[in-house]
Order: C-alpha cells, then structure tokens, then sequence
C-alpha cells in the first residue's frame, strides 16, 4: 500500500508537462508506406518501422526501407523478440513469412511453428498477446494468452486467469475481468496487472500471486488509454491527451509525465515508442505515417490576443522567476502573470534607477514608474532634441544624443539629469558603454570600440572597423564584445581577441551571453541559441589552433522562431529561481539550463558498412571493402543513430594510404556520407571521427578499402613485365656481349695486325730514318767533296788561262789551250755524272717494266771513253758476245758502270781494259777489269766493308774522288752486290752481280 501511495502521490505531479514540436512522416518523406504499424529500437540504436510495405530503418535523419524480401506478402505486423540480444522477429500478415532482424540487417529466415502468435489447438482459436495497441479488439471465441520469459499467463472465460510457471506447474486466479478489460492489460518486468475500469481497482500478479489496490488512479480512469508493448517493455498511460511513461524498479510504479498532445485522438495511432536518450517520442498511425515529437525544456512566453506584437527586446526581471516588458506584461514561463498600464512606450530601452524605479524611452523623453506605486504612477521628463537612449554600467549612468552626423555621451554619477558629469564627442553613433574601472568606460559605437577617461577628454580607438552592439560583463568578470555582422570578441589586456563563428556563420550577429553554473556559455543570435563550454573559447583565446565546438538549439527544439533579439542594454536574464530568459522575434524563451539536455551520439554507436558505387544499388560490406577499378564514384555511408539536431553533429573523414587527404568535414545532411572518387589504385584506409561529448572528445572509427588495379597494374603484371624486361634486357646484354667479344676479337686480331704492321712500318720507319739520316749526311758530304773537286780543276782553268794570257809563245799558248780543252771536259763529264747521280738518288723505281739488253750499255760506254783511253795509250776491250737481259733500273746501271770504267780509264796507261759478262740461271755478272794502276788493298777493303754493312757511316769523300763511293751506293739501292780485287798482273777489277728474281 505504501508503494501504490507513493505512486498516487507523485502521479499528478509537474501536470504542465513539456513543451514538444511535431514531424511528420510519411509516403512522401521517407517512408515506403503511410504505416507504421510497430516500433521498436534495437540494440544498435536505430528505431525499426513495420509498415504494410515492408521495414523501415529510422536513424533520425534517413530512413532506409527493406522490402526487397523474396517473399510476395510484404504486410508486416508487431515485433517479437528480445532487443538486448539482437534478435527482433516480425511476421507478414496470415503469418506466411518471418523475417529476422539481426546485425542491423534483416533477412527471411526459417518460420516454426513456436514463432506464431495465432495458431489453433484442438477447434480452439489461440492468439498470443505481445502488445495492447490504443484500439485493440478481444473476441470471446478466442483464446489469449502471455507469454513471458520464464512464465504463461493465459485468460479464459468466467473470470479465470491460469499461471504456469517454468516447471509446467498451473495456478489458476479467479478475480472479475471481461475479455474487455483486456484492452487495460500491461506487463511490466515480468509483473501482469490488469484494470477494471468499472469498479476503478488495479490488480497486479507477480509469479501468480495476486494484488490488488481499490483506489481510483490514472491506470483505472475509465477516460484512459493504454499502449503496451511488449518487447519494449514500454507502457503508456494517455489521459484526457496527458501522456504518461509507466516507470519503475519491480512492482513500484510511476508514471512520468512526457507530454500534452491535443491531438492524440486525432489520428488512429497504432503504435508508441519513447526514446529516453533523446527525448522523442514516436507515434504511428495506420494511415497518416509517422510522427515524431521533439519534447522540450524550452517555454515560449507570448501575448495570445490576435494582433498580438510578440517582438521584444528590452525587458527587466521582475520576479524570482518573471520578468516584465516595456508594454507593463510579466510574463512567466507558462505565458503572463500580469499586466501594468505602462502604455505604449520604445520597446528598445529600460532599466531600473537607483530607487527600483522603471525607466523607459518614450521619444526624446523618459517616463518613470514609481515602485512605490506598484508601478502605476509615472511622471515624464524631457531630455532635449535628439535623445536616442539611456544606459547604465555599475555606479554610472548614460545617454546618448545624435544630430545624425556626430553624437555625445553624457554620463552622470546619480541618475539622468539635465546636466552631466562627463562629455564625450564622437563621429560616429555611440551604442553602448561599459564601467571598465573607476576611471574608464569603453564606449561601443557603430564604427569601433573606445576606450574614454573620466575627467578628461581622452578618446583612445581600441579597435576600428566593427559595429558593436553591446558589451558584456559576464559574472566571471570577464568582458565581452557583440558586434553586428563581426562575430564576438573577447576584451583582454586592452585587446581584443576574435572568437571563431560556427560552422554556418550564425554567430556572426550574436546578441547576448549568459553564464551558468556548469561553466557553459549560453549566446543568442540571429539564427538560433548557442551553447558551449567557457573553457573552450578561453582556450582558443590563448591557442588559436583549439577547436571551438557550439551546441545549436533551433526551432525543433521548442523555440517558436530561430531569430533572437538583441539590445544595447542587457535583455537576457538569470532569473532567481535558475531560469534563463532571452527575448525572441515571437516571444520571450525561457528555460532553466540545468534541465536542458545536450545530446551527443554515443561512441560506440557508428557504423561504416554501407556503399553505393555510381548510380547502383546499396551494397554492404564488413570491415573491408573492395572496389572494381571500373568505378567513378563511390558514396561510403555513415551510419550513426542520432536524433537530434544534426547541426550538433561534428563529423570529420580522412583517407590515408597511397593517398592522404587532412580532416574534413562531412556534410550533415539528410544522409552522411563520404564519396571517393578519382583514386588511383591501391590499399587505404578511412578515418571517421566525431564528436561524443560537450568537452569536444573525439571518437574514431576507421575502415579498410582496395581499390582495385586493371591487369596492367596490378603486381603479377609488373613482375611479369620486369621478368620479361629483364630477360630481354639479359638478351640483349648477352647478344651484345656475344657481339661485342666477336668485334673485341676482331678487334684484337686487326690490333695485333696493326700492331705487327706498326712493329714492322717502325722498323722499317727505322731503317728508313737512318737512311734518310745517311741520306742526309751522304748528301752533306757529297756536297763537301763536289766543292772540294770542283775548286780544283777550275782553279787549275784559271791558273792556265792566266798563263795563257801572260805567254807570248804560241807552242805554249797551244799547249795551255790544250789542257784548259782537257780541264774543262773532264769538267764537264764530271757535271753530267753529278747532275745524273742527282735523279738516280731520287728515284724510287729500282726496276724496268721491260727487261733489256746489258750489252747495249757496255758498248755504249766503250764508245764513250774510247777516244779518251787511247790519248792514254789504253784499249778498251768488249768481251762478251752474247745478249745478257736485266730488269735493272739502265740509268742507275748506266751510272755504276760509266763510273767505274771512267776510274778504269782515268788510272790505266798503255794498257787494256776488258768489259764482260757473263749470267746463269739466278745471276748475271759484269766484269770491268783493267791494268792500271790499281787500288791498294786498304782502299779495297774501306769500300767492300761500306758495302756489306749498311748501318756504316759514309766516309768523307773529300779527297778519295766522286765514282766510287757514288756506285756503291747505287749498288746497294738497286739489290746488287759489287767486289773489288787486285787484277792479275796488275790493276784492278771490279764486279758487279746482279739478281735475276
């Protein structure tokens, strides 16, 4: 009794119940069919949908239908199973198929006949109770039972209910129940309890023992409705359009309340689910879809009258927990509380003097509402022409004056007056100010921020370029500046330092900044309410690089308008009893901060498993996947459970491996995905992370992707190329080896020649230089014994023609003629041999082409010197009467023998000279020998040893005559060989032998 007490007492509690926006979904958004006949979540987090159309995967953002079964009745019913074990079953209708969700995956699996809910036992009719949907039907004629984990609660006629336990063992309960009052019936953990709305008791068996309460309550008000489902363990009480979530731990139960849905008998809800991790609640209907209810901490207050203007801007606290706006309406949380006559005044400007008293701008004046009065009595004063407002900073009060093109700050001590303590000029519109300390004020104007002194007119510009709307002093005593259009800043040290925006530039117009007790920022703004962590923005005050994460609030959340106000004056509030108030364009938005719930998508719960490559179909894959190297685009999906807003939602995706890319954010859209395209083939890896938590913790989860090579790339191919590159390289190596031994073998063999050749062209170079050298020096001494000879028979000319001329006597004259006659052709012969010896030494043809006669040359010479030798008293004597040939070069023949027979002649007196010769088959020989005087032996053995030894040096030939020396030269030129001997008696004879080859 003391439970169902505690019950009773806190079921009514907190009636006001919660704020929620409504979505619809339906054929047209999202879902293959406007059904949604069950709900549940499985162990994954995603909320799956039984539709008449197939299942629906629901992620809060995408819906992802399956109805591609290979079975012809896609007419889903209610969920069966166990969640936490991830096995959730689902049959079509006439119970042909079962379909088997598991792994996030459903599939047709086998149907036994334990899987069926109705089936006939006997000519019975039994059907199995899993869930009580709002507009159930129980027949008589039907058997119904429960069954539970361990346990089977059945429910006959006459009152009877039958508990079987494990063991088989059967309580039978008798207590008074129609098959009508199972439409109230609801099991939760394991405990049955059962309403008889017309006696208005409970009754509740656990393990088949029953209990029973006999007090009215919300279970048995014959104006309620019950939803229970079963393999949620979920039981909804709807009353009077209050919907309550029955909790509890056994058989102590509660009801929270979630919600006041007007319109729950509007449509014809089947199914109810609750997700606590996110406050939603969904509610399908058999025709309409899917709607979903945002619940929410966030109270709208707001005139309800037509014609109602519900844009606020300035505004006072007025209560522990009101304020009041500048028409004189105290507004609460749940809407007004009261209204004061203030009229119809600016609804920019208010603030209390220093006796409570309410100010207001009306124009270029101000109108005070006396707190003594209950704000009821006012007076008016007028400040001057061009007033735009009043301001208050700590001890100090202000206005602000304007012609348009200059202003003035006024600032007073005590309150507005006529006459102000200090004045400042400025160029430009003054906004607002600040009390910095005792002496400074910063001064907030359209075009920067200014740091001014009292008692002075120092105006120092702090920074220029920005439109300030107000400054703020938080209660942690720092300072912060809110521009128009340029985001917010921090003033620190006298600078200002830029806080970054979010993602979508939002902040760019924030307006206002409240602190709360958990050290989060709450910031209003043009498009939205923003939270974050104090500790983040000091961060990034001091690290530039530290990330900044906002948490967004829209109108999803609760708000009637995303568009907030802002004031030169503070008009956001923390109100006494720990609410939050910001003016909004469509009323005032109130909210205790400590209630409002953050939600983050849990960090196990990311699922990176679903591809789409081009325009195909989805495919799945785990942990790996595979792409064809024919691919374009492929679009990596992301799967995370999360229903909230998914602005809150920081995502980031990278890949790494042959490429690598930095972080990236990842579109938050109506689908997450990640899209790879123009990769080239090879192994990487995606990195997903997001953010799990206000602190801005990161949760990663990465996946492995092949891309995969054509055949031209893939290793096989390369190493086979290499393979075959390389063979043909050692081929072509080893045919160029081949080829270039053949040609090194060659080209030894041609060196080897040519050095032979060189050897021998040196060696014969070498004989040649020492001819030439003999040569050379053969000519110099030839040229010394040809001026030696000369000189002297033209000395001795010379020395007759003198005589000649110095005698008178004509024998004598005769005589010198005689001998100049003799002198001379001596002389001249001896210029013919010269001149001849001079072309033989340069010949270089040592041989004719046509042999002929020697004879011929003999007896030319004997004809020659015939005349000669008889002056001397000498004969000259041709031996030989047969033709002898040679191939002999004739004039160097002709040479050698006119030479010697020339000494021969010049030597003999009254004697013979014989000329022969005589040949056989190899040689001819020339015989000249005569009887002269001879030559002695030492003269002969000096030419024969010039002879034979070619390497000789050539003697002077000063003073041993010209013909000798020059034939044996000649011989050894032409390949002949030559001797010389005493002839007998006396005289010389020489022989000349000449080769026939």
């Amino acid at each position: 009794m003391r439970i169902w007490a505690l019950f009773f007492a806190c079921l009514y509690f907190n009636t006001y119940g919660q704020r929620y926006t409504s979505t619809w979904y339906n054929i047209d958004n999202g879902l293959p069919q406007s059904s949604a006949k069950a709900i549940v979540k499985d162990k994954y987090g995603f909320i799956w949908i039984s539709t008449e159309n197939g299942l629906v995967r629901y992620d809060g953002s995408s819906f992802i239908t399956f109805n591609n079964f290979k079975v012809n009745n896609l007419h889903f019913g209610e969920f069966i199973g166990d969640p936490a074990l991830d096995s959730i079953t689902v049959l079509n209708n006439f119970q042909e198929n079962k379909v088997i969700i598991k792994n996030r995956l459903p599939k047709v699996t086998q149907l036994h006949s334990t899987d069926k809910i109705a089936f006939t036992r006997g000519n019975e009719f039994v059907h199995r109770v899993a869930n009580n949907i709002l507009a159930c039907n129980f027949y008589n004629d039907i058997h119904y039972f429960i069954k539970l984990k361990n346990s089977t609660y059945s429910f006959g006629k006459k009152n009877l209910i039958i508990y079987k336990d494990a063991k088989g063992s059967e309580t039978r309960i008798t207590i008074p129940f129609s098959y009508k009052d199972l439409n109230t019936v609801f099991v939760f953990n394991d405990v049955l309890y059962i309403n008889d709305l017309k006696n208005r008791k409970t009754y509740s068996i656990d393990r088949g023992k029953v209990s029973v309460n006999a007090k009215p309550s919300l279970f048995n008000d014959p104006n309620t409705k019950v939803y229970w489902q079963q393999i949620t363990n979920q039981t909804f009480i709807i009353n009077n359009s209050n919907i309550y979530l029955v909790e509890g731990k056994g058989n102590e139960l509660m009801l929270k309340f979630l919600v006041k849905y007007d319109e729950i008998g509007s449509h014809s809800y089947c199914s109810m689910y609750y997700g606590k991790e996110f406050n939603r609640l969904y509610l399908g209907t058999l025709n309409n879809g899917l709607n979903v209810l945002r619940l929410s901490d966030f109270y709208v207050a707001k005139k309800e009258a037509d014609f109602s203007n519900n844009v606020y801007y300035a505004s006072l606290p007025f209560s522990k927990s009101t304020i009041i706006a500048e028409d004189g309406t105290e507004f609460g949380k749940n809407g007004i509380v009261k209204r004061f006559p203030f009229g119809d005044n600016d609804n920019y400007l208010m603030m209390y003097d220093k006796e409570e008293n309410i100010l207001i701008r009306k124009r270029n004046s101000v109108i005070r509402f006396y707190k003594n009065s209950g704000y009821k009595k006012k007076d008016s004063t007028f400040i001057r022409q061009g007033f735009e407002s009043f301001l208050k900073s700590g001890n100090l009060f202000g206005a602000s004056f304007s012609n348009f093109s200059e202003s003035e700050l006024h600032i007073y001590r005590n309150t507005i007056s006529s006459k102000p303590d200090f004045v400042f000029d400025f160029k430009s519109f003054v906004n607002t100010f600040l009390q910095y300390n005792e002496n400074e004020i910063l001064v907030g104007n359209s075009d920067g921020l200014y740091s001014a002194v009292l008692g002075s007119n120092t105006i120092k510009p702090i920074f220029k370029n920005i439109h300030v709307k107000s400054i703020i002093r938080t209660k942690d005593n720092l300072i912060w500046i809110m521009t128009n259009k340029s985001g917010f800043y921090l003033f620190k040290n006298g600078k200002l330092i830029k806080m970054p925006n979010d993602r979508n530039n939002y902040l760019q117009s924030a307006h206002y900044i409240l602190e709360d007790r958990k050290g989060f920022y709450w910031i209003s703004s043009n498009n939205g309410l923003f939270k974050v962590p104090k500790k983040q923005l000091l961060d990034h005050a001091e690290n530039k690089k530290t990330p900044v994460f906002y948490y967004r609030f829209t109108k999803k959340d609760g708000f009637l308008t995303n568009e907030f106000n802002g004031s030169s004056q503070p008009n956001a509030y923390a109100l006494e009893n720990g609410d939050f108030v910001f003016p909004s364009m469509d009323g005032f938005v109130f909210f205790n901060p400590d209630e409002v719930k953050t939600y983050y998508p849990d960090k196990c719960k990311i699922y990176i498993e679903r591809v789409k490559i081009g325009n195909g179909e989805f495919q799945y894959f785990h942990d790996t996947l595979d792409l064809q190297n024919t691919y374009k685009t492929a679009d990596i999906f992301i799967d995370i459970p999360y229903y909230s807003n998914l602005d809150n939602l920081y995502l980031e995706a990278k890949i790494s491996g042959k490429e690598n890319s930095g972080w990236e954010p990842v579109t938050t859209g109506k689908e997450l995905k990640y899209t790879i395209n123009n990769l080239d083939p090879g192994e990487y890896t995606l990195n997903v992370r997001m953010v799990v938590s206000p602190d801005g913790k990161y949760e990663e989860k990465s996946i492995k992707f092949t891309i995969e090579p054509f055949f031209y790339q893939t290793i096989l191919f390369r190493v086979a190329v290499s393979v075959i590159i390389l063979i043909i390289i050692m081929v072509i190596v080893q045919l160029t080896t081949n080829f270039l031994r053949i040609r090194n073998k060659a080209l030894k063999q041609i060196v080897h020649n040519k050095n032979s050749e060189l050897k021998e062209t040196s060696l014969n170079l070498e004989v040649v230089k020492s001819d030439l050298r003999k040569e050379t020096e053969y000519q110099k001494k030839l040229v010394e014994t040809i001026s030696h000879d000369i000189t002297t028979p033209i000395r001795f000319i010379a020395m007759l023609s003198q005589k000649l001329y110095e005698s008178d006597d004509l024998e004598l004259q005769k005589k010198y003629f005689d001998s100049i006659y003799k002198s001379s052709e001596q002389l001249y012969q001896f210029t013919l041999n010269l001149k001849e010896y001079t072309e033989l030494y340069k010949a270089e043809n040592i041989f004719e082409e046509v042999e002929y006669p020697v004879n011929r040359i003999l007896e030319i010479k004997k004809k020659l010197f015939c005349e000669i030798a008889k002056e001397r008293g000498t004969t000259i004597i041709n031996a030989n009467e047969k033709k002898i040939y040679s191939y002999v070069n004739e004039s160097i023949l002709t040479a050698i023998i006119h030479n010697i027979l020339d000494n021969a002649v010049k030597n003999t007196f009254d004697g013979n000279i014989v000329l022969d010769i005589k040949e056989n088959e190899r040689k001819s020989t020339i015989t000249i020998a005569d009887t002269g005087a001879g030559i002695s032996a030492e003269q002969i053995a000096i030419y024969m040893n010039l002879f034979k030894n070619p390497k000789l040096e050539t003697p002077s030939f000063k003073g041993k005559g010209l013909g000798l020396h020059m034939v044996v030269h000649l011989v050894k030129k032409i390949h002949a060989e030559i001797s010389f001997r005493q002839n007998d008696p006396k005289g010389t004879l020489v022989e000349i032998t000449l080769n026939k080859n």
